[in-house]
């Protein structure tokens, strides 16, 4: 039971069509009628809704910052995600100088023949470029799986409902050291666990079900963890998911109490 309080964090993977031409500078917009349907409209690092009553409050970013190669890092399609301003913006530029790329790995990236707006995978360049950046900067580019190298466990979250936090996923076998600095370092870049960052909704949600006695199929919520939580709970009786969210929204209560007594400490 401890595990169906613990929600798994997709990796965004998506499936480009063949037959069409994504890219930033150019045909923006099917990349990201792309992105939005592959996260189903939420955020890749925060994981809130990208779209509030019909407008866009996210942006097509760059994984790897195209200023360590603009030319080449641009228009690269895998390196190409999906964020809300709040993270795009705010939360991962912290540390941005850090996480600059050395000239000489940049130099080895130029030297492959990018197809741009036509590039559906990742080349082996930008893999290795892509997971130096993550080991050095701590953080878990989306979309696509994350390893630090090929015998290394996938880099991914969980939503603990019962501490109201993100932690290490335990999902792929048990990381290393190292692996977990860059789970904590991503953690931390984005604020994931901080007052500011208090999952609201999980709580809103759990109070819609115990009062409708209904898991609210249909419903709409503003970040992506209530969907996830959602669909476990549709496996269940009615009178075993109220149970859980009254157990859920009790700890709610606990943690957002908590957060709101640190904003007035700070």
């Amino acid at each position: 039971m401890e595990d169906f309080f613990k929600i798994d964090i997709p990796v965004f993977s998506p499936q480009y069509d063949e037959n069409t031409r994504y890219g930033w500078s150019r045909y923006k917009d099917n990349l990201w009628e792309l992105l939005s349907t592959t996260t189903g409209g939420y955020c890749m690092y925060c994981y809130d809704s990208i779209c509030v009553n019909g407008h866009k409050r996210g942006e097509i970013e760059h994984g790897i910052e195209k200023i360590n190669d603009e030319k080449s890092l641009s228009d690269c399609i895998p390196n190409l995600g999906i964020a809300c301003k709040n993270c795009n913006g705010k939360y991962k530029r912290r540390g941005e100088a850090a996480r600059k790329l050395p000239r000489e790995s940049i130099n080895t990236f130029q030297q492959a023949h990018c197809k741009k707006y036509d590039c559906k995978k990742m080349c082996n360049h930008y893999e290795k470029l892509r997971r130096e950046y993550i080991s050095q900067g701590k953080i878990i580019l989306q979309p696509f799986t994350v390893k630090l190298d090929d015998k290394g466990h996938v880099l991914a979250l969980q939503y603990d409902l019962l501490r109201g936090k993100y932690v290490p996923s335990d999902k792929y076998g048990q990381y290393t050291e190292n692996e977990l600095a860059v789970i904590y370092g991503h953690i931390q870049l984005f604020d994931l666990n901080g007052p500011d960052r208090i999952n609201y909704d999980i709580g809103a949600y759990c109070k819609n079900v115990i009062d409708n006695h209904s898991i609210m199929i249909g419903v709409k919520y503003s970040n992506l963890v209530v969907d996830l939580f959602r669909e476990k709970l549709k496996k269940m009786q009615i009178e075993e998911a109220v149970k859980i969210c009254q157990i859920v929204y009790m700890t709610c209560l606990l943690y957002t109490s908590d957060a709101a007594d640190d904003m007035q400490c700070v």
